[in-house]
């Protein structure tokens, strides 16, 4: 049953109408072929306008989820039906994926510093940083038990934060952090690729592991980079999943 829902997201309307109907038809365990409620159903169960309302439908045709059969209404497709856990297209915090996987990460800081940019060449490039510029420099582990899982090095430029980040604030969420500053990432171009990790990183089995490096540059919703990161996933304990159309 399609129930409303009121969207308090910083989505767009027509991006939250889209995740709304999209968590529909896996609620509901719709199948290819089967139809969808129609615009005048969808405008009355979330109280938004009909523009809204085919944004989203043409958003979910986009991403082959439905599809339009003029005179008859609109359908699931076969991609719609498939339901992949941790797709690695979905832009999310490493502690959320982590506790999605069934870890309750604990975090270890290793170095927090201001830094000029010609410091970090590559975090640099990728914000769009001159040399002579701050950065903030933050490094380090996820932890689960006794179990190192993700290794990571964020990079934020120091113009954006309000402060320079202290005690508590090291340890949680960088997403949350900058969301705090006014410029929450909402968005990201990665990079994926198997990697070990850098000299002098860790001792014992986990140090001869591959593992696998993502690369992303993060942006605000105006579309302002606001995060360079390096995070290293130990291989044998995360995995990502994707669907391929």
């Amino acid at each position: 049953m399609l129930t409303s829902r009121p969207f308090r997201s910083t989505k767009k309307i027509a991006e939250q109408i889209r995740d709304a109907v999209s968590d529909y038809i896996q609620a509901s365990g719709l199948r290819a072929g089967d139809r969808i409620p129609t615009e005048a159903e969808l405008c009355a169960a979330f109280g938004v306008s009909r523009p809204s309302v085919r944004e989203a439908l043409r958003l979910l045709e986009q991403e082959r989820l439905i599809v339009t059969e003029h005179g008859r209404g609109r359908f699931v497709t076969a991609a719609a039906a498939l339901k992949v856990a941790r797709p690695i297209t979905a832009f999310e915090s490493i502690t959320q994926m982590l506790a999605a996987l069934g870890y309750i990460p604990e975090t270890r800081v290793l170095s927090a510093r201001v830094a000029l940019a010609a410091s970090e060449p590559q975090a640099a490039l990728a914000l769009g940083l001159v040399p002579g510029e701050e950065m903030f420099v933050l490094e380090r582990l996820r932890e689960a038990g006794n179990e190192i899982l993700v290794y990571s090095l964020d990079v934020m430029p120091l113009g954006i934060l309000r402060t320079v980040p202290v005690g508590a604030a090291l340890e949680g969420s960088v997403n949350e952090l900058l969301a705090d500053a006014g410029h929450k990432p909402v968005m990201s171009s990665a990079n994926v690729a198997a990697a070990f990790l850098p000299d002098g990183m860790l001792q014992g089995p986990a140090r001869s592991e591959p593992w696998l490096l993502v690369t992303e540059t993060c942006l605000s919703e105006n579309g302002t980079r606001v995060l360079y990161a390096r995070d290293y996933h130990r291989g044998s304990l995360v995995s990502f999943n994707f669907t391929r159309k």
